[in-house]
């Protein structure tokens, strides 16, 4: 019986010991800084950003900052529009004015590229694109 109360009484400290002892373990798997390191943007509102700016090329992205950059997208070859979208996810919650996007066009004239003025509806358009798509991510994840 002495056994069985000492050992309830030592067993947390046991396990405890367990994961500092895992950090000088050669054989124990090492986490990467992204799965150390807790996310500062709602995860549903960049998925669903990478999601519905997937068609075109991404310049950068950084999740840190909530930034994604897509580089100059022409739906042709021989389009002489082009766009470019900046997305900015700037909270962890999953909330309507926690996404703003940025929408450039550039217009090719005598052979040379001129950035327009983009009407703000294209904008909000994407905003709520992303809105909808992160509500449907959302949804999801309590389906699965």
């Amino acid at each position: 019986m002495k056994k069985i109360v000492a050992l309830v009484f030592l067993l947390p400290f046991i396990l405890g010991s367990c994961s500092y002892l895992s950090k000088i373990n050669p054989w124990a798997e090492e986490k990467t800084q992204e799965q150390i390191s807790e996310s500062k943007v709602n995860l549903f509102l960049w998925q669903a950003s990478l999601n519905k700016l997937g068609f075109m090329p991404i310049q950068e992205k950084n999740q840190d900052k909530g930034e994604i950059v897509t580089d100059w997208y022409a739906r042709n070859k021989n389009c002489n529009e082009q766009f470019k979208v900046v997305v900015h996810v700037l909270s962890k919650e999953l909330r309507s004015d926690a996404v703003k996007v940025q929408a450039y066009k550039r217009m090719k004239v005598a052979g040379q590229w001129q950035e327009q003025q983009t009407a703000p509806q294209i904008q909000q358009v994407i905003e709520l694109s992303i809105l909808k798509e992160a509500r449907k991510l959302y949804q999801q994840s309590f389906n699965q």
